[in-house]
């Protein structure tokens, strides 16, 4: 067998192997630096500070710390300020909507992408050998065999541009727009919400706190009370169930203490897990300073919250921007019925280098390039697919219909919202000026049935109503000045307005501005225009099946119901003597003429005078504020 020796030459000049090395070398740089652009865009990832080390773990006694376990060191007390701002620093569910805010936005930037071309690189090489065996030729001479190496490369770079496609890539980037402004949204409204949670948990401690105080003043004075029951009981003045009703009372009291604490004790830890504190709990030397007794008046008109509310509530903007994404999700669907157009291009590098050894033959090499690039354009149209296109658009206006209807919805609650808390602040502030006139009189009336008893003129049991109405009054004179403050968050939650960066900068002195417009500059309107009356509940409805009584259903003026409601005030009834004698008739004592009628009790047989003990003052201190329903 013959066999005929080649020598394949490019540019008519022999390859040496040298340069095939030098072109391999040429190949590993390129592969370096798309090695390196990959690194680059490693280093730029997302970086975010982590959470508290203590979430971490599965444990909480031996769990790991860090510097938010510091997060009261050196506070001596926290306001309601102080409060939310380390919440807003710190609530992980705010920092969560924050970064659902980044992601949203990223969506944004890649939808932008389509715009762009898109250009790939692909980059192959191959090696291989092959061999030829030959038998003997009419046993003339022995076999042989040609060995046939292959080393071939292929580099090659393509650009694809989408040129039209029914403006669906638009609509994809605008309705990735309005998501982002919608998580932007959303992340105003979970500070708008977590506010209003701080505050409710911050003014539910001051609330324990003043009612621990109430329980306090009540035990001391039972415990007053008691001692002198019991020397009375040692003179043989009184029986020992009277001695046994101020323990009695005393437990009572006692029962009160604890139930304020366990009050105080949930609010903080609720407070501190909306402050994100690892502890659970708050420092048990930190105090909560608040002027929460005087800081109230009149709002202006509702009109004003509504309109400020409708401009500015997050979450109402929240589901508008949700009803534009819908809109432009189904104007997508419209694209599918337009053709889409592709331009394209693509370069090609290929190199090819052999190398030939056999018995018999010289050992040769050869090498060859294939350069190559071609473009174009292509296009496609999909003309009917089962009415899947016209069935996903029918889906996505049913969708936007959904969207509009909560927008409806929420403008709805929005409304609803800002009028309920509205009325809220409005009747807390004038049940509080009625409240405090209850405590007024509950405390004088209290102090004067004291005076009674221990003089021997009146009953145990109008001395423990006297008390318990003063303690009711106290508590509920408590509860309503909370009831402000809370109501004064809820106007706040309602209507929206200050954001994130108000509660970062704001002092702890916010007595100067409008409940519910704190971030608002006061405008000539907001100043000038006149509290909304309140709705009052009609006068003239009957049970069905009772018949009509003129006495219940008389007509009530209703002229001024803004105006809190006139209550007589008692004429000041002059002070007790330290010890009075035993009297053998009722003692009168004058009635607000707004009270309710009572038959006069029968006078009761006339009992030995007990004897004079002078009497110890056990009245509350004067500064004492508390509130209490009056009986």
């Amino acid at each position: 067998m013959n066999i005929v020796k080649m020598k394949i030459r490019f540019s008519d000049r022999r390859i040496h192997p040298k340069e095939i090395s030098a072109i391999m070398n040429k190949h590993n740089v390129l592969k370096s630096a798309l090695s390196g652009l990959l690194l680059a865009a490693v280093a730029g990832c997302y970086d975010y500070p982590r959470p508290p080390a203590a979430t971490l773990g599965d444990t909480y006694s031996m769990r790991e710390r860090d510097k938010a376990e510091d997060l009261f060191k050196g506070m001596k007390s926290l306001t309601l300020a102080d409060a939310q701002r380390i919440a807003i620093l710190n609530n992980p569910t705010y920092i969560a909507a924050y970064h659902a805010v980044n992601a949203a936005r990223m969506r944004y930037y890649q939808a932008w992408g389509a715009y762009s071309p898109t250009l790939s690189a692909g980059f192959s090489l191959q090696n291989g050998d092959s061999w030829v065996r030959s038998n003997a030729v009419n046993g003339t001479r022995d076999g042989h065999q040609l060995r046939t190496g292959t080393f071939a490369t292929s580099t090659t770079v393509t650009a694809n541009l989408l040129v039209f496609d029914g403006l669906a890539r638009t609509f994809k980037m605008l309705a990735a727009k309005h998501n982002w402004n919608y998580q932007k949204r959303m992340e105003e409204d979970a500070c708008r919400t977590m506010m209003y949670s701080v505050a409710y948990a911050y003014n539910t401690v001051l609330l324990a706190i003043e009612n621990r105080r109430i329980a306090e003043e009540d035990r001391k004075f039972q415990l007053s009370s008691l001692k002198d029951t019991q020397y009375k009981f040692q003179a043989g003045a009184v029986p020992l169930s009277d001695v046994l009703n101020f323990q009695i009372q005393m437990n009572n009291a006692d029962v009160n203490m604890i139930s304020a604490d366990y009050q105080y004790e949930t609010a903080i830890y609720a407070l501190a897990v909306l402050m994100g504190y690892p502890d659970g709990t708050l420092p048990a030397d930190l105090d909560f300073p608040s002027d929460f007794k005087t800081n109230f008046g009149d709002l202006p008109s509702v009109e004003i919250y509504l309109d400020t509310a409708l401009a500015n509530r997050p979450d109402l903007k929240a589901y508008r921007e949700q009803l534009e994404v819908a809109r432009y999700q189904m104007y997508q669907t419209y694209s599918a019925y337009s053709p889409t157009v592709n331009a394209f291009a693509e370069f090609s590098y290929g190199t090819s280098a052999r190398n030939f050894a056999g018995y018999g033959y010289n050992y040769s090499n050869a090498y060859s390039e294939t350069p190559s690039f071609t473009y174009g354009a292509y296009a496609d149209w999909t003309i009917f697919n089962g009415l899947i296109r016209y069935n996903q658009m029918r889906e996505y206006q049913a969708s936007l219909a959904v969207a509009d209807y909560n927008v409806a919805d929420s403008w709805f609650t929005v409304v609803g919202e800002v009028r309920t808390a509205y009325a809220n602040y409005i009747q807390s502030v004038r049940k509080t000026k009625l409240y405090e006139k209850t405590r007024d009189l509950s405390a004088q009336q209290r102090d004067l049935v004291d005076d009674e008893y221990r003089a021997g003129n009146t009953e145990l049991t109008r001395l423990n109503e006297a008390q318990r109405d003063l303690v009711d009054a106290e508590t509920s004179l408590a509860a309503s000045y909370i009831n402000i403050q809370n109501a004064k968050a809820q106007l706040d939650s309602a209507v929206g307005v200050n954001g994130a960066e108000y509660y970062l900068n704001r002092g702890n002195d916010d007595s100067t501005s409008i409940p519910g417009l704190g971030s608002l500059p006061p405008t000539l309107e907001a100043v000038s225009s006149r509290q909304t009356n309140p709705v009052s509940a009609p006068d003239s409805a009957e049970i069905p099946g009772t018949p009509a009584d003129p006495g219940v259903n008389a007509p009530v003026s209703t002229t001024q119901s803004v105006v809190p409601v006139q209550v007589q005030e008692a004429q000041p009834l002059p002070d007790a003597p330290a010890a009075e004698p035993a009297v053998k008739k009722p003692v009168t004592v004058s009635v607000p003429a707004a009270e309710t009628a009572v038959p006069a009790a029968e006078p009761k047989a006339e009992k030995s005078a007990a004897p004079a003990i002078p009497a110890t003052p056990t009245a509350p201190p004067q500064s004492a504020t508390l509130t209490v329903q009056a009986k």
